[in-house]
């Protein structure tokens, strides 16, 4: 815990009851999917940018929660990352992360009018440059035991329970629509 609350400075966003801040941050994030329209292209996605209208806001995106965290993959907001220490480890250095990410890691769903835009925003040298400048996070050094300290840590985070909430669907809701459909 110390370490999550220290040297790794997790807690800069992710603080509080629900380990997180409920902000929106930049963090040079590879931009992965058909985006939302946004750029000259139309294949980027603004971030908050797009509600604020303002440019500073660009490439920033809401701090999730980091309760029961295991099992909210994949991971980044749009789903860049299929495991859980990869994205730790974007984190850590979100500019070489960025620079080095495999798409072979993001698992998206097949549409054949969408998949040729799949990775053309994360392909622009020119967008990840603005990705990359964007990142309020720079260097985290950790050694490998202190990484797997910190993986350790967000596993704890996990309730065991969740694993399986089959048995807390109720029977009925106060609307009257049906809950098994």
């Amino acid at each position: 815990m110390r370490l999550f609350y220290g040297q790794a400075q997790c807690s800069q966003c992710h603080r509080g009851k629900f380990q997180t801040d409920h902000a929106f941050h930049a963090i040079a994030m590879p931009q992965i999917g058909p985006g939302k329209g946004d750029g000259v292209q139309g294949w980027d996605d603004f971030g908050r940018e797009r509600v604020t209208g303002q440019s500073f806001d660009r490439y920033r995106f809401r701090t999730p929660s980091l309760r029961n965290v295991v099992l909210t993959g994949p991971w980044g907001h749009d789903g860049a990352y299929n495991h859980l220490e990869a994205v730790v480890q974007h984190h850590l250095e979100p500019a070489k992360a960025l620079q080095d990410y495999d798409t072979g890691q993001a698992v998206l769903p097949s549409r054949s009018d969408l998949d040729a835009l799949d990775f053309v925003a994360y392909r622009d040298p020119e967008h990840r440059a603005a990705l990359s400048r964007s990142s309020e996070i720079t260097r985290i050094r950790l050694s490998d035991r202190k990484l797997r300290a910190l993986m350790a840590f967000l596993y704890a985070l996990t309730d065991p329970s969740s694993l399986d909430l089959r048995k807390d669907v109720p029977e009925r809701v106060p609307s009257g629509l049906s809950v098994f459909d």
